[in-house]
């Protein structure tokens, strides 16, 4: 059996990427397309349709950048965000007052 792991030395990257109905789109291969929400980022949540559409692909599909509210996703984030989602810790807080 075998598992995928996301790891720093993996170059992850997309064939396409563009913006539709506030959905993310991204070509991950020929016969696969992801989609993802504008939620997945607070500041493209918060963006209008003019700041969500002007966007540059970062180098060859290694992630997305958002001049206008100055946000950039790497690739990786947008193809498996459950990997980057922080856990929420039990018990005490660590944090001293």
């Amino acid at each position: 059996m075998s598992t995928s792991k996301l790891r720093v030395e993996d170059k992850i990257s997309f064939l396409d990427f563009w913006v539709e109905d506030n959905i993310l789109h991204i070509k991950k291969s020929k016969n696969k397309i992801l989609k993802r929400d504008k939620s997945i980022s607070l500041k493209l949540k918060a963006a209008t349709m003019r700041e969500l559409m002007n966007y540059e692909i970062l180098g060859d599909g290694e992630g997305v950048y958002w001049p206008l509210i100055d946000e950039d996703l790497s690739a990786a984030y947008l193809i498996c965000p459950e990997k980057f989602q922080c856990k929420k810790s039990k018990g005490k807080s660590r944090i001293k007052k």
